[in-house]
């Protein structure tokens, strides 16, 4: 029976990052309440936690216990060849990075119908326009929009290219444009325009109605026709009753938890884009400010079977800073190296997810994320080397390069572990509820397999959007 004193509440959030915060934003224009399972800053506390991440990415240079906090309060353990990496904060990994999006959506999920798809495309364009990114989108040859940036002329001068194997794109960059943008990324204002989940969350209307909970998700349960959740937070326990329950955890921990609740004994592979980092050297001078550039242009393979990806960004001093954080025998050339950051072009090689390598199962009682050996390292040197020359002989670069294998995992784009399919325990409708059980929805990366998409957090957000309109219904 029901616990007399038990309330039963309608729906939950868990989560607050760019997916959580989007489905919030459209759910909200009803004028409904909700309630969201979000752990505070700092109100977790820091957990000695063995994971595998010595060295942070960029942008998350001295949020260890963060890190500690999310692999400690989701009990999950790390194999030593694997560097997946999550953020027990609000936003999450969303705070961290998301700096450019794809600016075309391509429908890699079998089971997802046109319609859906279609109205994906839409709120990915209502998501773009809403805060105003930086870049411009066409549809069938058409631009819906359009508030373009500048890049530097050799760059610009790829922009250009499409040749049989390979095009040049500009990107979304994931930055709100204030009304005198002019085109110069050197104006912006990185902490306030970059899109956070803090950001979003400023520019949500009716915040009234977001009752936030100070826990984080430990597992869940079926009480009849409801859910029922227990969290925590340091020592503390609460459980909650929901008839619907929405999960925006990011993938890895969606994913562990529904293992739990259906009782998955089976490993789980975790789809992923495995990354490569390369510095090239460019002839000329770039003359950026920004404290972290975001790529500029994004170089895309084209052929069917093999779609990989490489993106182009000058130096800037969070990188080199970085790059003397992971080689600290380079620190006596801190001097030079950050006088030379300007003729740097760093660039994230990424592959399809053809080639993931990441995998969750349970064992004696505990979940454990690793990976098998597998030579990628090779491979995406192999995609470098095309990378160079397609560059060299654009007469952009000199003739020297540098890469760094940053480890199994360590891409951050993680998902396709519960995909859009018509039967299975681990799968999801059109209108992402769990074939298993009508009253959980999936909203983050968990559901689809990004094989074209290398920038996929718009086109996440965008779905958050469709199914906080529907469900607001």
């Amino acid at each position: 029976m029901r616990a007399k004193n038990k309330k039963v509440l309608d729906i939950i959030v868990v989560g607050s990052g760019i997916a959580g915060l989007n489905f919030i934003d459209k759910y909200l224009e009803k004028g409904k309440k909700i309630n969201v399972i979000s752990p505070k800053k700092n109100s977790l506390l820091k957990a000695n936690c063995s994971n595998n991440i010595k060295i942070l990415p960029t942008q998350m240079r001295g949020k260890h216990s963060e890190v500690d906090n999310y692999f400690a309060a989701n009990d999950l353990e790390t194999q030593f060849n694997c560097k997946a990496i999550g953020s027990l904060s609000f936003g999450g990994l969303s705070n961290y990075w998301g700096l450019q999006i794809d600016n075309y959506i391509n429908n890699d999920q079998k089971n997802l119908k046109k319609k859906n798809f279609n109205s994906i495309r839409n709120f990915f364009l209502e998501f773009v326009k809403k805060y105003n990114l930086l870049g411009s989108i066409s549809i069938n040859n058409k631009k819906v929009f359009d508030n373009d940036f500048f890049i530097p002329k050799e760059l610009s001068n790829l922009e250009s290219e499409k040749n049989n194997k390979l095009e040049c794109r500009k990107p979304i960059l994931a930055f709100t444009s204030t009304k005198n943008f002019n085109g110069d990324l050197n104006n912006i204002k990185e902490k306030h325009q970059k899109l956070t989940a803090e950001n979003i969350y400023k520019k949500i209307n009716k915040k009234n109605n977001i009752i936030f909970h100070n826990y984080y998700l430990q597992k869940i349960k079926k009480k009849k026709n409801l859910i029922e959740l227990t969290c925590k937070n340091n020592n503390k326990e609460k459980k909650f009753l929901v008839r619907k329950l929405i999960f925006a955890t990011g993938t890895i921990v969606t994913t562990k938890i529904l293992m739990d609740f259906l009782n998955i004994k089976n490993e789980v592979r975790i789809k992923h884009h495995p990354r490569l980092l390369s510095v090239f050297f460019s002839k000329k001078i770039f003359k950026y400010n920004l404290n972290f550039t975001p790529a500029l242009l994004q170089i895309i393979n084209k052929s069917k079977k093999d779609y990989f990806s490489a993106d182009l960004r000058p130096g800037n001093k969070l990188i080199t800073d970085s790059i003397i954080d992971a080689f600290p025998l380079m620190r006596p050339l801190k001097f030079l190296i950050n006088l030379t950051r300007k003729r740097l072009i760093f660039s994230n090689i990424l592959l399809d997810s053809g080639y993931s390598n990441l995998y969750l199962n349970k064992k004696n009682g505990k979940f454990r994320l690793y990976s098998k050996e597998k030579n990628l390292k090779s491979i995406l040197r192999i995609k470098n080397k095309k990378i160079f020359k397609f560059l060299f002989n654009k007469g952009l670069i000199l003739p020297i390069y540098r890469t760094f294998f940053p480890g199994n995992g360590a891409d951050y784009h993680y998902f396709g572990t519960i995909p859009f399919k018509n039967n299975g325990k681990l799968a999801v409708n059109n209108n992402c509820q769990l074939i298993s059980s009508k009253n959980i929805y999936i909203i983050d990366g968990s559901i689809f397999d990004f094989k074209t998409n290398k920038y996929p957090f718009g086109i996440i957000a965008a779905n958050a959007r469709r199914i906080g309109k529907h469900l607001s219904r």
